[in-house]
Protein backbone atom coordinates (compact mmCIF):
# COMPACT_ATOMS: atom_id res chain seq x y z
CA UNK A 1 0.00 0.00 0.00
CA UNK A 2 2.39 2.60 -1.27
CA UNK A 3 1.55 6.25 -1.67
CA UNK A 4 -1.02 7.25 -4.59
CA UNK A 5 1.07 8.83 -7.55
CA UNK A 6 0.31 12.87 -7.54
CA UNK A 7 1.91 16.25 -7.11
CA UNK A 8 0.41 16.59 -3.97
CA UNK A 9 1.18 14.03 -0.97
CA UNK A 10 -1.54 11.63 -1.34
CA UNK A 11 -2.24 8.15 0.72
CA UNK A 12 -4.64 5.39 -0.19
CA UNK A 13 -5.62 1.38 -0.20
CA UNK A 14 -8.67 -0.34 -1.78
CA UNK A 15 -9.97 -3.71 0.03
CA UNK A 16 -9.84 -5.22 -3.24
CA UNK A 17 -6.22 -5.60 -2.83
CA UNK A 18 -6.34 -6.52 1.09
CA UNK A 19 -7.88 -9.78 3.01
CA UNK A 20 -10.56 -8.38 4.89
CA UNK A 21 -8.45 -8.73 8.22
CA UNK A 22 -5.60 -6.05 7.16
CA UNK A 23 -8.69 -3.75 5.53
CA UNK A 24 -10.45 -3.29 8.85
CA UNK A 25 -6.99 -2.67 10.45
CA UNK A 26 -6.25 -0.29 7.58
CA UNK A 27 -9.63 0.93 8.20
CA UNK A 28 -9.07 1.25 12.13
CA UNK A 29 -5.70 3.09 11.63
CA UNK A 30 -7.10 5.63 9.01
CA UNK A 31 -10.56 6.71 11.24
CA UNK A 32 -8.67 6.39 15.08
CA UNK A 33 -7.50 10.37 14.48
CA UNK A 34 -11.17 11.22 14.12
CA UNK A 35 -13.49 8.55 15.50
CA UNK A 36 -13.37 5.60 17.32
CA UNK A 37 -15.30 2.85 14.98
CA UNK A 38 -17.11 -0.28 15.61
CA UNK A 39 -20.01 -2.49 14.72
CA UNK A 40 -18.24 -2.64 11.67
CA UNK A 41 -20.57 -4.29 8.83
CA UNK A 42 -23.07 -5.21 12.05
CA UNK A 43 -26.12 -7.14 10.13
CA UNK A 44 -24.92 -7.04 6.71
CA UNK A 45 -24.60 -10.21 5.01
CA UNK A 46 -21.17 -9.25 2.94
CA UNK A 47 -17.53 -8.80 5.01
CA UNK A 48 -16.37 -5.25 5.87
CA UNK A 49 -14.67 -3.34 3.24
CA UNK A 50 -12.83 -0.26 2.88
CA UNK A 51 -11.69 2.01 0.33
CA UNK A 52 -9.46 5.30 0.74
CA UNK A 53 -8.02 7.89 -0.97
CA UNK A 54 -6.74 11.15 0.38
CA UNK A 55 -4.71 14.36 -0.63
CA UNK A 56 -2.81 16.90 1.62
CA UNK A 57 -3.73 20.15 -0.02
CA UNK A 58 -1.54 22.42 1.91
CA UNK A 59 -3.27 23.44 4.98
CA UNK A 60 -6.31 20.60 4.92
CA UNK A 61 -7.54 17.17 4.26
CA UNK A 62 -9.78 16.49 1.37
CA UNK A 63 -10.60 12.27 0.84
CA UNK A 64 -12.84 10.28 0.01
CA UNK A 65 -13.76 7.09 1.57
CA UNK A 66 -16.41 4.06 0.73
CA UNK A 67 -17.45 1.65 3.60
CA UNK A 68 -19.56 -0.37 5.02
CA UNK A 69 -21.91 0.00 7.43
CA UNK A 70 -20.68 0.68 11.46
CA UNK A 71 -21.32 3.27 14.37
CA UNK A 72 -18.48 6.33 14.66
CA UNK A 73 -18.03 7.78 18.17
CA UNK A 74 -16.01 10.56 19.39
CA UNK A 75 -16.02 10.75 22.52
CA UNK A 76 -14.03 13.30 25.82
CA UNK A 77 -11.77 10.62 25.53
CA UNK A 78 -11.10 10.35 21.61
CA UNK A 79 -10.53 14.01 21.71
CA UNK A 80 -7.83 14.09 24.03
CA UNK A 81 -6.39 10.70 22.51
CA UNK A 82 -6.36 12.48 18.96
CA UNK A 83 -5.00 16.05 20.03
CA UNK A 84 -6.61 17.62 16.74
CA UNK A 85 -9.35 20.56 16.96
CA UNK A 86 -10.83 21.14 13.16
CA UNK A 87 -13.75 21.23 11.63
CA UNK A 88 -15.02 18.53 9.28
CA UNK A 89 -17.63 18.92 5.89
CA UNK A 90 -18.49 15.66 4.39
CA UNK A 91 -20.71 15.33 1.92
CA UNK A 92 -22.50 11.63 1.52
CA UNK A 93 -22.46 10.66 -2.16
CA UNK A 94 -24.25 7.55 -0.94
CA UNK A 95 -25.92 6.33 2.18
CA UNK A 96 -26.44 8.35 5.08
CA UNK A 97 -26.40 7.87 9.02
CA UNK A 98 -28.24 9.13 12.14
CA UNK A 99 -27.28 9.76 15.82
CA UNK A 100 -26.44 12.86 17.46
CA UNK A 101 -23.99 15.27 17.51
CA UNK A 102 -23.32 17.00 20.79
CA UNK A 103 -26.69 17.03 22.43
CA UNK A 104 -29.09 17.58 19.25
CA UNK A 105 -30.36 14.88 16.75
CA UNK A 106 -28.51 14.37 13.42
CA UNK A 107 -30.03 12.72 10.71
CA UNK A 108 -27.76 12.66 6.98
CA UNK A 109 -29.47 11.33 3.49
CA UNK A 110 -27.35 10.83 0.59
CA UNK A 111 -26.63 14.03 -1.07
CA UNK A 112 -26.47 16.06 2.28
CA UNK A 113 -23.75 17.93 3.16
CA UNK A 114 -22.90 17.56 7.22
CA UNK A 115 -20.24 20.33 9.55
CA UNK A 116 -18.66 18.54 12.52
CA UNK A 117 -16.78 20.13 15.21
CA UNK A 118 -13.91 17.62 16.21
CA UNK A 119 -13.68 19.12 19.32
CA UNK A 120 -17.17 18.31 20.31
CA UNK A 121 -18.69 14.37 20.47
CA UNK A 122 -20.50 12.81 18.42
CA UNK A 123 -22.35 9.41 18.32
CA UNK A 124 -23.51 8.36 14.75
CA UNK A 125 -24.47 4.81 13.00
CA UNK A 126 -23.82 4.90 9.75
CA UNK A 127 -25.34 2.51 6.28
CA UNK A 128 -22.90 2.07 3.74
CA UNK A 129 -22.00 4.92 2.23
CA UNK A 130 -19.55 6.76 -0.18
CA UNK A 131 -18.73 10.66 1.28
CA UNK A 132 -16.41 12.83 0.36
CA UNK A 133 -14.50 14.72 3.33
CA UNK A 134 -12.68 18.21 3.84
CA UNK A 135 -11.03 18.35 6.86
CA UNK A 136 -9.99 22.35 7.79
CA UNK A 137 -8.19 24.05 10.11
CA UNK A 138 -10.26 25.79 12.98
CA UNK A 139 -8.83 29.03 12.75
CA UNK A 140 -9.41 29.16 9.00
CA UNK A 141 -12.90 29.16 9.54
CA UNK A 142 -12.92 31.10 13.05
CA UNK A 143 -11.40 34.57 11.11
CA UNK A 144 -14.90 34.40 8.30
CA UNK A 145 -17.68 33.02 10.57
CA UNK A 146 -19.17 34.03 14.16
CA UNK A 147 -19.52 30.96 15.90
CA UNK A 148 -17.73 28.27 14.80
CA UNK A 149 -19.09 26.30 17.64
CA UNK A 150 -22.66 26.10 16.57
CA UNK A 151 -21.32 24.42 13.05
CA UNK A 152 -21.18 21.13 15.08
CA UNK A 153 -24.00 18.94 13.54
CA UNK A 154 -24.85 21.60 10.52
CA UNK A 155 -26.69 19.47 8.00
CA UNK A 156 -27.01 21.32 4.49
CA UNK A 157 -29.75 19.01 2.91
CA UNK A 158 -29.72 17.95 -0.45
CA UNK A 159 -32.71 18.94 -1.33
CA UNK A 160 -31.33 22.86 -1.45
CA UNK A 161 -29.07 25.05 -3.46
CA UNK A 162 -26.12 24.78 -0.99
CA UNK A 163 -25.56 21.26 -0.72
CA UNK A 164 -25.40 20.41 -4.50
CA UNK A 165 -23.34 23.26 -5.24
CA UNK A 166 -20.85 22.65 -2.86
CA UNK A 167 -20.67 18.58 -3.65
CA UNK A 168 -20.10 19.64 -7.29
CA UNK A 169 -17.23 22.37 -5.89
CA UNK A 170 -15.43 19.04 -3.78
CA UNK A 171 -16.15 16.77 -6.41
CA UNK A 172 -13.97 19.21 -8.80
CA UNK A 173 -11.38 19.28 -6.19
CA UNK A 174 -10.75 15.89 -5.44
CA UNK A 175 -11.32 15.18 -9.59
CA UNK A 176 -8.45 17.81 -10.51
CA UNK A 177 -5.89 17.24 -6.94
CA UNK A 178 -4.02 14.46 -8.65
CA UNK A 179 -3.00 17.29 -10.85
CA UNK A 180 -2.44 20.46 -9.07
CA UNK A 181 0.84 22.15 -8.07
CA UNK A 182 1.23 23.34 -4.45
CA UNK A 183 0.38 27.26 -6.26
CA UNK A 184 -2.60 26.28 -7.61
CA UNK A 185 -3.91 24.02 -4.80
CA UNK A 186 -3.22 27.09 -2.34
CA UNK A 187 -5.09 29.25 -4.73
CA UNK A 188 -8.07 26.56 -5.06
CA UNK A 189 -8.48 25.85 -1.26
CA UNK A 190 -8.64 29.71 -0.57
CA UNK A 191 -11.31 30.07 -2.77
CA UNK A 192 -12.60 26.44 -1.46
CA UNK A 193 -12.46 28.04 1.97
CA UNK A 194 -14.07 31.47 1.52
CA UNK A 195 -17.30 29.42 -0.54
CA UNK A 196 -17.96 27.21 2.22
CA UNK A 197 -17.61 30.24 4.35
CA UNK A 198 -19.98 32.43 2.68
CA UNK A 199 -22.42 29.06 2.19
CA UNK A 200 -22.18 28.53 6.14
CA UNK A 201 -22.48 32.28 7.05
CA UNK A 202 -26.03 32.19 5.22
CA UNK A 203 -27.02 29.51 7.11
CA UNK A 204 -26.22 30.56 10.37
CA UNK A 205 -28.04 33.24 9.94
CA UNK A 206 -30.27 31.99 8.73
CA UNK A 207 -31.19 29.98 11.88
CA UNK A 208 -30.56 32.99 13.60
CA UNK A 209 -33.06 35.02 12.06
CA UNK A 210 -33.61 37.69 15.04
CA UNK A 211 -30.18 38.97 14.99
CA UNK A 212 -28.99 41.35 12.38
CA UNK A 213 -25.83 41.35 9.93
CA UNK A 214 -24.12 44.46 11.63
CA UNK A 215 -24.48 41.97 15.58
CA UNK A 216 -23.21 38.84 13.50
CA UNK A 217 -20.15 41.10 11.69
CA UNK A 218 -19.73 42.61 15.95
CA UNK A 219 -19.65 39.63 17.11
CA UNK A 220 -17.15 37.91 14.73
CA UNK A 221 -14.86 41.11 15.76
CA UNK A 222 -15.10 40.84 19.73
CA UNK A 223 -14.73 36.95 19.06
CA UNK A 224 -11.78 37.59 17.62
CA UNK A 225 -10.48 40.00 19.88
CA UNK A 226 -11.27 37.76 23.04
CA UNK A 227 -9.66 34.92 21.34
CA UNK A 228 -6.51 36.86 21.14
CA UNK A 229 -7.04 38.31 25.00
CA UNK A 230 -7.83 34.55 26.33
CA UNK A 231 -4.42 34.53 28.34
CA UNK A 232 -4.55 37.80 29.82
CA UNK A 233 -5.93 37.94 33.11
CA UNK A 234 -7.21 41.48 32.19
CA UNK A 235 -9.85 40.10 30.19
CA UNK A 236 -13.67 40.19 31.11
CA UNK A 237 -16.99 41.84 30.18
CA UNK A 238 -15.39 45.66 31.18
CA UNK A 239 -12.46 45.33 29.22
CA UNK A 240 -14.09 44.13 25.97
CA UNK A 241 -16.80 46.69 26.68
CA UNK A 242 -14.46 49.12 26.85
CA UNK A 243 -12.49 48.14 23.88
CA UNK A 244 -15.27 48.63 21.21
CA UNK A 245 -16.88 51.90 23.03
CA UNK A 246 -20.23 49.66 24.04
CA UNK A 247 -22.16 49.44 27.01
CA UNK A 248 -22.41 46.49 29.08
CA UNK A 249 -26.33 45.91 28.54
CA UNK A 250 -25.26 46.48 24.54
CA UNK A 251 -22.18 43.42 25.28
CA UNK A 252 -24.46 41.10 27.51
CA UNK A 253 -27.53 41.50 24.68
CA UNK A 254 -24.74 40.51 21.98
CA UNK A 255 -23.48 37.15 23.86
CA UNK A 256 -27.48 35.95 25.12
CA UNK A 257 -27.44 33.77 22.52
CA UNK A 258 -24.04 32.39 23.08
CA UNK A 259 -24.85 31.85 27.11
CA UNK A 260 -23.21 35.53 28.47
CA UNK A 261 -19.84 36.83 27.48
CA UNK A 262 -18.52 35.44 31.19
CA UNK A 263 -19.54 31.62 30.13
CA UNK A 264 -18.71 32.05 26.33
CA UNK A 265 -15.06 33.66 27.73
CA UNK A 266 -14.86 30.39 30.40
CA UNK A 267 -15.71 28.27 27.52
CA UNK A 268 -13.24 29.37 25.08
CA UNK A 269 -10.50 29.30 27.98
CA UNK A 270 -11.51 25.68 28.62
CA UNK A 271 -11.04 24.95 25.12
CA UNK A 272 -7.51 26.06 25.11
CA UNK A 273 -6.87 24.22 28.32
CA UNK A 274 -8.24 21.01 26.84
CA UNK A 275 -6.24 20.97 23.68
CA UNK A 276 -3.01 22.30 25.84
CA UNK A 277 -3.60 19.15 27.96
CA UNK A 278 -3.84 16.89 24.62
CA UNK A 279 -0.86 18.54 22.91
CA UNK A 280 2.49 16.26 22.38
CA UNK A 281 4.30 18.73 23.76
CA UNK A 282 2.99 19.39 27.13
CA UNK A 283 3.44 16.23 29.04
CA UNK A 284 6.08 18.06 31.09
CA UNK A 285 3.88 21.04 31.89
CA UNK A 286 1.95 20.64 35.44
CA UNK A 287 -2.05 21.06 34.83
CA UNK A 288 -1.69 23.54 37.64
CA UNK A 289 0.42 25.62 35.24
CA UNK A 290 -2.44 25.26 32.30
CA UNK A 291 -5.45 26.37 34.66
CA UNK A 292 -2.35 29.57 35.39
CA UNK A 293 -2.03 30.15 31.85
CA UNK A 294 -5.81 30.14 30.65
CA UNK A 295 -6.80 32.02 33.61
CA UNK A 296 -9.23 29.22 34.96
CA UNK A 297 -8.38 29.53 38.97
CA UNK A 298 -6.98 27.12 41.41
CA UNK A 299 -6.82 23.44 40.70
CA UNK A 300 -9.89 22.01 42.52
CA UNK A 301 -11.75 24.82 40.72
CA UNK A 302 -10.41 24.14 37.24
CA UNK A 303 -10.81 20.68 37.88
CA UNK A 304 -14.36 20.99 38.52
CA UNK A 305 -15.46 23.39 35.27
CA UNK A 306 -13.34 21.06 33.25
CA UNK A 307 -15.63 17.75 34.68
CA UNK A 308 -18.96 19.71 33.84
CA UNK A 309 -17.88 20.81 30.31
CA UNK A 310 -15.82 17.41 28.84
CA UNK A 311 -17.50 14.73 31.53
CA UNK A 312 -13.87 14.40 32.43
CA UNK A 313 -10.42 15.33 34.56
CA UNK A 314 -8.13 17.19 33.49
CA UNK A 315 -5.90 14.45 34.86
CA UNK A 316 -7.84 11.79 32.75
CA UNK A 317 -7.84 13.95 29.45
CA UNK A 318 -3.98 14.05 29.24
CA UNK A 319 -3.92 10.49 30.09
CA UNK A 320 -5.97 9.64 27.43
CA UNK A 321 -3.74 12.24 24.99
CA UNK A 322 -0.81 9.60 26.75
CA UNK A 323 -2.42 6.62 25.42
CA UNK A 324 -2.65 8.15 22.09
CA UNK A 325 0.89 8.80 21.82
CA UNK A 326 2.02 4.81 23.27
CA UNK A 327 -1.00 3.17 21.03
CA UNK A 328 1.20 0.69 18.95
CA UNK A 329 0.77 0.61 15.79
CA UNK A 330 -1.12 -2.37 14.04
CA UNK A 331 1.64 -5.14 13.29
CA UNK A 332 2.00 -4.61 9.39
CA UNK A 333 0.35 -1.62 9.32
CA UNK A 334 2.34 1.48 10.12
CA UNK A 335 2.64 2.85 6.78
CA UNK A 336 -0.98 2.81 6.70
CA UNK A 337 -1.40 4.76 10.20
CA UNK A 338 1.57 7.48 9.42
CA UNK A 339 0.62 9.63 6.26
CA UNK A 340 -2.60 10.61 7.78
CA UNK A 341 -2.17 11.00 11.65
CA UNK A 342 1.01 12.78 10.32
CA UNK A 343 -0.77 15.75 8.00
CA UNK A 344 -3.57 15.97 10.66
CA UNK A 345 -1.33 16.94 13.28
CA UNK A 346 0.63 18.97 10.77
CA UNK A 347 -2.19 21.21 10.32
CA UNK A 348 -3.35 21.23 13.87
CA UNK A 349 -4.03 24.27 15.27
CA UNK A 350 -2.29 26.38 17.48
CA UNK A 351 -2.15 25.21 21.60
CA UNK A 352 -1.53 27.89 23.12
CA UNK A 353 -1.73 32.21 22.99
CA UNK A 354 1.42 33.03 22.02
Amino acid sequence: MQPVSSLLPSYGFSASQMDPEANIAAWREATSTFFDVDELAGGEVAPFHADVLSYALGPVLLGSARASGQRFRRTAETIARSGVDHIILQLYVTGGYHGVAGPHPIQVEAGDLCVLDLAQTLETRATPFEAITLVVPRPMFDARLPQVEDLHGLVLPHDGALAPLLARHLSALFEFAPRMSVDECQAAIDGTIALIAACLRGELERRAADRSVTADASLLLIRQYIEAQLASPELSADTVASHFGLSRASLYRLFAPLGGIADYIRSRRLHRAFFDLAATGSRTVRISEVARRWQLGTDAHFTRLFKTAYGITPRAAREAATLGLRHPPVRGQDDVASPISRWMRRIAAPRTGE
